[in-house]
């Protein structure tokens, strides 16, 4: 049996069924049957609703500015960084692949629902609120920035991107063109990271920032 003594202090959470932990932790490489897909679906919107009541509690955002920051703390990046910081990529088990952004991203949601099931929905609630704050999140929505600014001015918006490298480690570079014209590239490991700094570019060139 893995030992998870670490996984616990880290999350702040001591499992009764271990069983739901391992197979938060298992990829559908590994045991197609026993793996975490249909727990990740539940994670998902559990950890969107935790983020949602903090930041309904938290702050005194509209409607608008919330629903972007909430895409922002939960997009795959941060979630992916969670679950490397919190050891669950560590103790994924798979077979032939290498864990990609968006497995590690589902591991966390998985472990969230096998929390909740565990020790029912509040328990999981607290979890994603006490780890959610660890992980870096996007100080600045460019790319809503940038769209809105050519809604106001009637602009059209253009981003097509491009990728390098391996499928696990992908650099994908993005070009922003406002009215067909080239105003900013953006590179990063997701296409949301580039094209976030490609905006950052354009609204630098369009001096809206």
């Amino acid at each position: 049996m893995i030992d998870f003594s670490a996984i616990y202090e880290n999350i702040g959470y001591t499992f009764k069924e271990e069983n739901l932990l391992l197979r938060a932790l298992t990829h559908s490489s590994y045991d197609r049957v026993n793996c975490y897909e249909r727990l990740e679906f539940l994670g998902d919107s559990i950890v969107g609703y935790a983020v949602s009541e903090m930041l309904y509690f938290a702050t005194g955002e509209d409607e608008g500015s919330m629903t972007r920051t909430r895409a922002s703390m939960v997009s795959k990046e941060p979630l992916a960084y969670l679950s490397d910081r919190l050891g669950f990529s560590a103790l994924c088990r798979r077979r032939n692949c290498a864990l990609s952004v968006k497995m590690k991203c589902d591991l966390y949601e998985a472990v969230t629902a096998a929390i909740s099931l565990d020790g029912g929905f509040s328990a999981a609630v607290d979890f994603v609120k006490r780890t959610i704050a660890l992980a870096p999140h996007a100080s600045e929505d460019y790319k809503t920035k940038l769209k809105e600014y050519c809604e106001k001015h009637k602009l059209t918006y253009h981003a097509p991107y491009t990728s390098s490298g391996r499928a696990d480690k992908s650099t994908f570079t993005v070009e922003v063109y406002v009215d067909g014209k080239s105003l900013g590239v953006g590179k990063g490991p997701s296409v949301l990271r580039a094209e976030n700094e490609a905006c950052r570019a354009a609204l630098t060139a369009l001096h809206a920032i």
